[in-house]
């Protein structure tokens, strides 16, 4: 084989590696906008429902699938996924007279762009514990966020 058609292979391969990397990039960042849609959708079906109530008892995944406040892409099964295949837990803060939906095993750039998702429209927001304010840093969020899929977020909101 001649040095030429090493180089050729060695060229299709590389843009092969990097048409899949975009690829991959554009298919994250599509589960991410959507996910933010569902959490807003969670958040102000939740609160309609609630909206004569002075906290939010009782909230949790099964009962919030019954009244239809999860969307048909998050369920799975009987419970509440994202699209990055971790878990979703609404559940009652009695002590807050608010609610939260949890977000289990999320990657390092979905942790990121979700913890810096509408800062003032939620409560409170954590990421892997720590409690985030509106102004925080990017810089602090992505030191708060894991490698792999292994983050947390808890938006809290009323």
């Amino acid at each position: 084989m001649s040095l030429e058609a090493i180089g050729t292979i060695f060229i299709i391969l590389f843009l092969s590696a990097a048409a899949a990397v975009a690829v991959n990039t554009g298919f994250t960042l599509v589960k991410i906008n959507s996910l933010e849609q569902d959490i807003v959708t969670v958040r102000m079906q939740t609160q309609s429902m609630f909206a004569n109530s002075t906290d939010y008892s009782g909230l949790d995944n099964a009962r919030a699938i019954k009244v239809g406040l999860v969307p048909k892409n998050l369920q799975k099964g009987n419970g509440i996924a994202h699209a990055f295949g971790g878990s979703i837990t609404l559940s009652a803060n009695d002590s807050n007279a608010s609610f939260t939906i949890d977000l289990e095993e999320l990657p390092l750039v979905a942790c990121v762009q979700l913890a810096k998702f509408q800062p003032d429209a939620w409560y409170s927001i954590s990421v892997n514990g720590a409690a985030l304010e509106p102004e925080t840093p990017v810089m602090d969020i992505v030191e708060n966020c894991n490698i792999g899929n292994v983050n947390q977020i808890v938006f809290e909101a009323r």
